[in-house]
């Protein structure tokens, strides 16, 4: 790195088991050639980190090495995170005191996938804050290429939500919609309301599904066309009636059981199907239906951090999302309880960033 730093070590949210999460001193990174070092200022909390906390390790390199990052051992968790760069690497793309936005996504820029704009499926892709050390610190190390800059006329609080955004606007790209189609997203939980969010502007119709009134609620206020609550076993036939209209597409963004193959059965024949949420366990289907009614099956996963990203910002700019969900706001010495447990617990009510800024030291 090219500036002296007055800081040799900092504040950091590490994972060493699950339910194992420690506030503790750890040195100041260094930067490679390509890198920055950012000063974070904010780092958003979303499910992934919950189930690691309380359930992984499943993609935290614990005890196995990640084949992409190299990392093995306890990890500083937090891959939603802006903050100021304050050291940059000689080969690295970022100038000193500028806002960034982290995409946290590592490709390589060369192999088949990667020359193809699809960086998020490269053949050694890793992410920061889950398969190396992330933005729950006072200081992180990112790629300059992950990172881009934050406009002026966006806020730090609103600039925290770019990474989840662009996760969102990636789903609604694979959905190849088409002016006046009628969609319906199932599931406006955590990823649900900002695919809400990417599809702000479009022409058709939105319909938003989901159990809880309170995140439809949330949903109402972003803008969406219609909000529909359903009872957990609710079928695609009710959906059908209640919607009243051929369904040309739905994004799954739920992953509870049974939900793929309500998408499927909801669909209007030569439709098309996205699936976002996971559930990691075996599901059912109906194959030769959906083979006879020719749907169309996309899935998607993270964001091309080249293109998704810069249009989650430029959203953002003008459009206070923080607000709407709304964001709550925590420090990091409270990251646990006021965070993790909450988010645990499902009852954590919108988004939780944690105030990187505020741990002092």
């Amino acid at each position: 790195c090219t500036t002296r730093r007055r800081r040799v070590d900092m504040k950091a949210a590490v994972l060493y088991q699950p339910g194992d999460l420690r506030i503790e001193d750890r040195p100041v990174p260094e930067c490679a050639p390509d890198d920055v070092l950012v000063q974070v200022s904010f780092n958003g909390l979303c499910g992934t980190d919950a189930t690691e906390y309380s359930k992984g390790p499943m993609m935290v390199p614990l005890s196995v090495r990640h084949p992409g990052s190299g990392h093995q051992g306890p990890t500083i968790l937090g891959h939603e995170f802006i903050g100021t760069v304050v050291d940059a690497g000689s080969n690295a793309k970022g100038r000193v005191g500028t806002r960034v936005a982290c995409g946290a996504g590592v490709s390589c820029g060369s192999c088949a996938m990667c020359q193809a704009g699809r960086t998020n499926l490269c053949d050694s892709y890793y992410t920061l804050g889950l398969s190396t050390h992330g933005g729950l610190a006072e200081f992180a190390v990112a790629p300059s290429s992950t990172c881009v800059d934050i406009p002026e006329e966006c806020s730090d609080v609103n600039a925290a939500l770019a990474q989840p955004l662009a996760v969102g606007i990636h789903a609604v790209d694979r959905a190849a919609l088409a002016d006046q189609d009628t969609v319906v997203v199932l599931g406006v939980g955590a990823i649900g309301t900002f695919i809400l969010a990417a599809l702000k502007g479009f022409q058709g119709r939105v319909v938003a599904v989901d159990v809880d009134p309170e995140r439809l609620a949330v949903a109402q206020a972003m803008g969406v066309d219609e909000v529909l609550t359903v009872a957990p076993d609710v079928t695609a036939e009710e959906l059908k009636e209640s919607i009243g209209a051929p369904v040309d597409v739905v994004i799954e963004s739920s992953g509870v059981n049974g939900a793929a193959e309500r998408s499927f059965d909801l669909v209007k024949m030569g439709g098309n199907v996205v699936l976002v949420g996971l559930n990691k366990v075996p599901q059912a289907l109906n194959l030769a239906s959906i083979v006879l009614r020719e749907i169309n099956v996309q899935t998607t996963v993270a964001h091309v951090c080249g293109t998704d990203l810069p249009k989650a910002l430029s959203i953002l700019k003008s459009h206070d999302l923080a607000s709407n969900l709304p964001a709550r706001v925590i420090p990091l010495a409270g990251v646990v309880s006021d965070g993790f447990e909450p988010l645990v617990a499902g009852r954590a009510g919108g988004k939780i960033l944690v105030n990187v800024g505020a741990a002092g030291g």
